[in-house]
């Protein structure tokens, strides 16, 4: 254990380092030297991806969920391979437009739409607050755990908050302009993926090697024990495939589209070529980060630790056995993950939020004095808003989940970008609206399938009323929303979400058409092409007017320097340039500016101060119109549709080809045309052999015949006549269209009319089982009482014939009960006669019963019984219950104990409680005691078959039961049922 004031002076210490270590990176960077420009810092700064979810979280998914937790990593992993493709192009059109966020992109994709913008950017900062509360919540957990003060947890949190707010505004917030890397920033992210990579190898080797024996001997000893489960996929497995795809795909897009992994993948990004290494490098070191997840969760479980506190595994198992360096270095990695996440989560939220909502507000009033030093102060504000956004949901919700359900909201909601960013890459055709719609339709759907339920959870939002009856409907429950159930909760979100959403992107953007500067955007964007250089305008007039307004934004230090890299670096003099060099002048500071203010703003900045005369606005107006309709009818893209019609051709055929069915198509004079790889199997007929030849002749093997002597439209069914036979179902169909015929299917159902053939044996014997179970069970109980009262007169002094004839009678008791066990299976009940009949006299008449069995005169019978008004019962039904629980009590005191019976009235029901002091039931099978078989007596001494009957007679009679129980603290069975019965 630590002292709360010694951590927070290590946490200050650790934070210093970082400072000092981003600090050296930019003196070399400013010396010519960067230590940042390389492929190896450049990929360990994409593991800011792996945050505290992957430092605590992974573990505690993986001893919940098994296998499950690699899906976080799979999908990284998949989409890498894609990089090169994706991510190049990505970070070329950024370079290219000076985009720093991906509100900037979506929005300059889509004709530098503001809307759209800040449209993107407040889906982020909802989506993402989530996100940075589970680092906040990590950090805090890990405090108390490691200082044993819970309560002082929440101000740790607020003051590491406030030290990392201030550490983000130090390296992200020194200028405006956005577009410029904070190479610091990256190296320091980069010392922490490698720190926090070393104390989780530690901390693994320790558990794994330093606790047991290593893997084998974990692993054996999982499989061996009562969490074999987690060791499985799919059926049986924590997590169903369809979770595993879902949460892979979902993953996939969180490393593309998270405004942090945008920002050091894209914006950080000295060059292209380091994508090639980081292909590799990045999936390497998630091999590394999570090589030990599995032993660490499986040794805590093998060591005792409870699974709901597997989050944090990796600090509670070294202060257990007393490793306290080791624990120190471990809550230093994982303030490592939770550190560069917020801090760079921060750092690129705020230029999204400036870019999108505070410029467009501010930017008239641009004249003020030192108008730039005002809204560097104002980032610096929301740098701190964000982090402490994320403190209040780690205050406040974040202890109702864990942290892997905290991250896959996030990742939820990022995807929401996913297909206007794809489809935006690679379709010319998409449109402003088609994305506006897309993202408020899947925006939606997060909401309310994922953060409403989360809010109700929370107690935030009140979970009664108008709410409750929304829920609990049909077509608006948000985890079976429009009637679709059977999927979990990650998967159902992603479905909807995506199926809306790119139904609303693609069908908007069809009906509607795209203005001139969309389409400009989209050949850019699509072709990646450089933005379009028009002929030279009449104005700018100088290169002073463009600095100033530059200065006006950036500051005019910055502004020169800008300018003044720009002359150097193509060997321009300010008093002699070119018109076309003022032009391309211009495009650079719009450029420039985009990283201050986004795209859309600096775009409104130089329209405004630069405007036009008409005849410049129709000259433009005329290129961009020409350019456009040259590249949408070029060769090329005649060429590319050709080519994916040709590709398309050949895909119907493949998939016509692959399919378990026979597919033949016929002209109208009944010859082949078609004959897939289907028809030559059921056949024997070889395509080659099959085409142009006349059906009638080529299917003579099928019976009844099917083209002689007149073609049959419709459903078919026949045999083949040659070994081995099958059945085959079919369908002739008229084709449609300009080429006339027909159209064959064939299906072979062959197995399918076994398993139907199977089934309806399976079916009737079942029914007899059932019903020789049902026999069974009625003679069990009398049967019972008989054997009791035997063995009592058998303790009497008896005449030898007596004593004889009653050995006698029990033996065949004995034989009897051997045969009734064998009888079978459970039989569902029949509808008996039901009659007004007063539980006093049932329940005296049961316990008559079993007042002489030996087995009670240890246990205390008490009964409370109040006058009750009679229920329209069974009789024998209702008495066979009370005899099966009475029973099952005794069984459950073999050393002797106390019975307590009560009967009452409650709000129009008739309570009956059995309540034992017996041994109680284990909680993990306390919800499988009504299931047929299911007994926690043992294989030989009970059938499963008491409690099933029980539960069936009380629903049959419109009541209800349930059961209260703790292991060795006693069970009680409360059955209610209606006064009206």
């Amino acid at each position: 254990m630590f002292s709360p004031w010694t951590l927070l002076i290590i946490i200050l210490v650790y934070l210093l380092l970082l400072f000092s270590v981003a600090y050296f990176a930019e003196r070399k960077e400013l010396q010519g030297r960067s230590l940042v420009s390389n492929p190896y810092i450049y990929s360990l700064s994409l593991a800011v991806y792996c945050t505290s979810w992957t430092f605590y979280g992974s573990v505690g998914r993986a001893a919940n969920s098994g296998l499950s937790f690699l899906t976080t990593y799979i999908g990284p992993t998949l989409m890498a391979a894609l990089w090169w493709v994706v991510l190049r192009k990505i970070v070329y059109l950024s370079k290219e437009n000076r985009i720093t966020t991906i509100a900037d992109f979506i929005s300059s994709r889509y004709g530098k739409s503001l809307g759209l913008s800040v449209l993107v950017t407040f889906v982020a900062i909802i989506g993402i607050t989530p996100y940075l509360g589970l680092q906040l919540k990590a950090v805090m957990t890990s405090f108390s755990l490691l200082s044993g003060r819970p309560e002082g947890s929440h101000f740790a949190g607020w003051f590491i908050s406030l030290l990392l707010g201030v550490f983000a505004v130090i390296f992200g917030a020194r200028r405006l302009d956005a577009s410029e890397r904070h190479g610091g920033l990256v190296f320091a992210v980069a010392f922490e993926s490698a720190f926090k990579l070393i104390a989780f190898l530690l901390v693994g080797i320790f558990v794994t090697y330093g606790l047991f024996n290593g893997f084998g001997e974990i692993f054996s000893r999982i499989k061996a024990g009562p969490f074999a489960s987690l060791m499985t996929i799919g059926s049986g497995s924590p997590a169903s495939f369809l979770e595993w795809t879902s949460l892979t795909f979902l993953s996939m897009m969180a490393i593309m589209f998270l405004p942090r992994q945008f920002h050091v993948a894209v914006v950080e990004n000295y060059s292209v070529d380091h994508i090639k290494k980081a292909m590799w490098l990045f999936p390497l070191y998630l091999f590394l980060i999570n090589i030990f997840v599995l032993p660490i969760a499986y040794g805590g479980l093998l060591l005792g630790e409870a699974p709901s506190a597997a989050d944090y595994f990796v600090l509670s198992i070294p202060m257990h056995y007393n490793q306290s360096l080791l624990a120190l270095v471990v809550f230093i990695g994982g303030f490592s993950a939770a550190t560069a996440m917020i801090i760079v989560e921060s750092v690129a939220l705020s230029t999204m939020v400036m870019n999108s909502f505070v410029m467009p507000t501010l930017w008239d009033l641009s004249a003020i004095r030192n108008f730039h030093a005002v809204v560097l102060n104002i980032k610096r504000v929301v740098i701190l808003g964000c982090v402490f956004l994320g403190y209040i949901f780690a205050v406040y919700i974040g202890e109702f989940y864990s942290l892997v359900d905290i991250g896959l909201k996030s990742f939820e909601a990022v995807t929401i970008f996913a297909p206007s960013i794809l489809l935006g890459l690679y379709w010319k055709g998409g449109n402003k609206k088609g994305a506006i719609a897309g993202i408020i339709a899947g925006f939606s759907v997060w909401i309310y399938t994922l953060l409403i339920p989360s809010l109700m959870r929370a107690g935030l939002i009140e979970t009664g009323g108008l709410m409750a009856t929304i829920f609990n409907s049909t077509l608006l429950n948000p985890t079976a929303l429009f009637g679709l159930k059977g999927l979990d909760r990650w998967s159902h979100s992603l479905f909807w979400g995506l199926f809306l959403n790119i139904g609303f992107y693609v069908g908007v953007s069809i009906f509607t058409r795209q203005s001139d500067a969309e389409t400009q955007q989209a050949i850019v964007f699509v072709d990646s092409f450089s933005p379009l250089t028009l002929a030279p305008a009449q104005r700018p007039a100088t290169i002073a007017e463009i600095e100033d307004i530059l200065g006006q934004y950036i500051g005019p230090i910055e502004a020169r320097d800008s300018i003044d890299g720009f002359m150097k670096k193509n060997g321009l003099d300010r008093e002699s340039i070119s018109r076309e060099w003022l032009l391309k002048l211009r495009q650079e500071a719009e450029r420039t500016l985009s990283g201050a203010l986004g795209t859309s703003i600096s775009t409104l900045v130089f329209e405004d101060r630069m405007v036009l005369t008409h005849d410049e606005a129709m000259r433009v107006s005329d290129s961009i119109q020409h350019i456009s309709r040259s590249l949408r009818l070029s060769r090329q893209e005649l060429a590319e549709a050709n080519r994916q019609l040709a590709m398309l051709k050949e895909f119907s055929e493949n998939i016509i080809e692959s399919l378990p069915l026979g597919v033949a198509t016929l002209d109208e004079s009944l010859n082949v045309k078609y004959w897939n790889s289907g028809m030559e199997m059921i056949t024997g007929v070889e395509k080659s052999d099959a085409l142009d030849k006349s059906a009638s002749g080529l299917l003579t093997c099928l019976e009844p015949r099917l083209f002689t002597p007149e073609v049959h439209e419709g459903e078919i069914t026949c045999r083949r006549n040659f070994e081995p036979p099958i059945i085959l179902k079919g369908n002739v169909s008229r084709l449609t269209g300009a080429q006339k015929g027909y159209v064959l299917v064939l299906e072979d159902i062959t197995e399918k009319k076994k398993i139907e053939e199977e089934l309806f044996r399976a079916t009737k014997h079942a029914s007899v089982g059932k019903l020789a179970a049902g026999v069974a069970h009625e003679i069990g109980n009398p049967l019972a009482s008989i054997s009791s009262l035997v063995q009592e007169l058998q303790t009497e002094d008896l005449t030898s014939f007596t004593a004889a004839s009653l050995t006698t009678i029990n033996q065949q008791v004995h034989r009897i009960a051997r045969i009734v066990r064998n009888l079978g299976d459970f039989a569902r009940l029949y509808p008996r006669q039901k009659v007004p009949t007063n539980l006093r006299d049932i329940l005296e008449n049961t316990l008559n019963l079993v007042r002489y069995d030996r087995n009670f005169r240890k246990i205390e019978i008490q009964t409370d019984v109040h006058d009750t008004p009679p229920l329209k019962i069974d009789p024998d039904q209702i008495q066979q219950v009370f005899l099966n629980l009475i029973l099952n009590a005794r069984d459950a005191m073999p050393e002797g104990g106390s019975l307590s019976i009560s009967v009452k009235q409650s709000d129009g029901h008739v309570e009956m409680c059995f309540a034992d002091t017996g041994q109680g039931i284990d909680p993990e099978v306390r919800d499988k005691v009504f299931d047929p078989f299911f007994s926690t007596k043992g294989p030989t001494k009970g059938t499963g078959l008491g409690l099933s009957i029980c539960y069936s007679i009380i629903k049959d009679h419109g009541g209800t039961i349930e059961i209260d129980s703790e292991k060795d603290r006693g069970t009680r069975f409360i059955i209610k049922m209606p006064v009206e019965a």
